[in-house]
């Protein structure tokens, strides 16, 4: 996942099963889950990307984040050789954080 692990521990790259098993640790230790909803499926050669949406309530700020994602998964010889999250980064490390995010003024000066 992007993002500073300095500010949000799951964040950044990892390689390996422990360090896969570490992040969902991580994210399951730190948010209550409320929504995971898959919407479809594409296949393009060895990659697999799957839309879809998740809700996680986060213990240290009591915030929700209700997101979508694309999941981007390789897949040779039958391995996962690469994961990746699309996501808000950004919206989540607020959320986690207890930060709020900008209001955006309608109006152009």
């Amino acid at each position: 996942m992007p993002g500073d692990p300095t500010l949000v521990p799951w964040a950044g790259e990892r390689r390996g099963h422990a360090s896969l098993r570490e992040f969902f640790e991580l994210v399951f230790t730190v948010a209550e889950p409320l929504a995971f909803d898959i919407h479809g499926m594409a296949t393009l050669g060895d990659t697999v990307l799957i839309p879809g949406r998740f809700a996680y309530r986060y213990h240290r700020s009591g915030q929700v984040l209700d997101d979508e994602f694309v999941l981007k998964i390789t897949v040779r010889d039958g391995l996962v050789t690469s994961y990746r999250i699309f996501e808000d980064s950004l919206r989540l490390a607020r959320a986690y954080l207890g930060e709020a995010a900008p209001v955006l003024s309608a109006e152009v000066a």
